[in-house]
């Protein structure tokens, strides 16, 4: 049931409950890494699964493997829009990227049937963001 006085932010977009923002990051698969390098902002789409509290994805050797490797902060984005009805939703997901070294844990990650969208050549390792905070709006 829809809340008829959900929570709105300092513009008056409606705040997202943690829920919602756990159903919007499982029920979608492509979302947008940023984080910092070499002193310049860099964001790179990705598709991704959301599993355990967690956001997974599957990227070859380079930047991003590399901040994941160093244990660098990074934001994740999400969002939908509906141009008919002029309405959309965004999800903003902070936390640290790592490098998934564990077979077992690359194992367990090998079920989720995850290709990288570009075909690579090299191999594909696995990166692991642990959030530190999800926040989502919604414009109505």
């Amino acid at each position: 049931m829809n809340d008829p006085n959900p929570p709105t932010d300092h513009v008056g977009l409606e705040v997202l409950s943690n829920a919602q923002c756990d159903e919007l990051l499982a029920d979608n698969t492509i979302g947008r890494l940023a984080f910092v390098s070499d002193g310049d902002v860099v964001i790179f789409p990705v598709n991704y699964r959301y599993t355990n509290h967690t956001i997974v994805f599957r990227t070859a050797d380079g930047t991003k493997l590399d901040v994941a490797a160093n244990h660098q902060p990074v934001a994740f984005e999400i969002d939908g829009y509906d141009l008919e009805s002029k309405t959309g939703w965004s999800v903003l997901v902070k936390g640290i990227a790592r490098y998934v070294m564990e077979e077992t844990e690359e194992a367990e990650l090998s079920d989720l049937d995850l290709r990288p969208w570009a075909p690579l050549t090299r191999v594909r390792r696995w990166v692991r963001i642990s959030p530190e905070e999800i926040t989502g709006r919604k414009i109505v």
